[in-house]
């Protein structure tokens, strides 16, 4: 890869670290601003500190939610990852866009096989972790 190319590689892995962190932040914000307060204040009538507040009321309540944006999030990027790399940023994309070019279509299908188990690994255990939680 040249030096070009391992900087466009670069600048964008950045540019989708900088969205979904901002993504990602603004929807665990809103998950705990909508998290209901009741154990909250049932907890801080005890006496209980903040510290506390939080592992006993807030994250049981709202990390499943925070858990299935993350790898929501994950997945979104393994496929924007596999579009970047199309137009040249690396990656399974770029695999994707030369054996696509040459033709060459078992290589291009293992490729695109490849992002599929990628994306569907991601969801199984997105499920697996949601009822984990829930449970």
């Amino acid at each position: 890869m040249s030096l070009l190319g391992t900087l466009l590689a670069a600048v964008a892995g950045l540019a989708l670290a900088v969205h979904t962190t901002g993504v990602l932040g603004r929807l665990f914000a809103e998950a705990i601003e909508n998290a209901p307060k009741g154990p909250a204040e049932a907890l801080r009538a005890h006496g209980i500190d903040d510290v506390r507040l939080l592992g006993y009321a807030l994250l049981p309540q709202v990390l499943p939610q925070l858990l299935s944006y993350t790898l929501y999030r994950w997945e979104n990027n393994i496929r924007a990852a596999a579009i970047l790399g199309v137009v040249g940023a690396g990656g399974l994309g770029q695999l994707l866009s030369f054996h696509l070019g040459l033709f060459q279509m078992d290589k291009t299908a293992t490729v695109l096989l490849a992002m599929l188990i990628m994306v569907a690994w991601v969801d199984a255990l997105s499920a697996w972790a949601r009822r984990w939680l829930t449970r």
